[in-house]
């Protein structure tokens, strides 16, 4: 029987950003600063849903950048991009997750997704060009 302590919300928070990669979507933040209970709630379907099973992780949150691309919710694709990256997606991956998304949810997912995209990819090549 594991009789570990329960996380608190500052702990949560900060388990969600290691996973990500030492990154934390802004949303997150706001979420952690206003209601630290669901936070927690979020760390535990984060634990449960997201870890590597049949799926990796990294797939997963392939799964999870076409969602939201097909929701069309432009704020949430740069953070699922940035996390799909972080586990170790390739440029093509995350565009071929993109292209799963255009096929499911036309080309308004695709429109909604290129900011986020766009900014990511700038980020990777200004990346790419220090370790050069």
């Amino acid at each position: 029987m594991d009789c570990k302590r329960p996380l608190d919300s500052e702990e949560s928070f900060e388990n969600m950003r290691a996973k990500m990669g030492c990154f934390a979507p802004k949303t997150l933040k706001a979420i952690r600063d206003q209601n630290p209970e669901f936070v927690k709630l979020i760390n535990t379907m984060d634990e449960f849903i997201l870890k590597d099973g049949a799926l990796d992780k990294k797939t997963k949150r392939l799964i999870a950048l076409a969602c939201v691309a097909v929701r069309m919710c432009d704020d949430c694709v740069y953070p699922q991009a940035k996390v799909a990256k972080n586990y170790g997606a390739t440029r093509e991956e995350i565009i071929e997750a993109m292209q799963v998304a255009v096929l499911t949810g036309g080309v308004p997912s695709w429109s909604s997704a290129k900011r986020g995209l766009a900014e990511l990819f700038d980020e990777w090549d200004k990346e790419d060009k220090k370790k050069d």
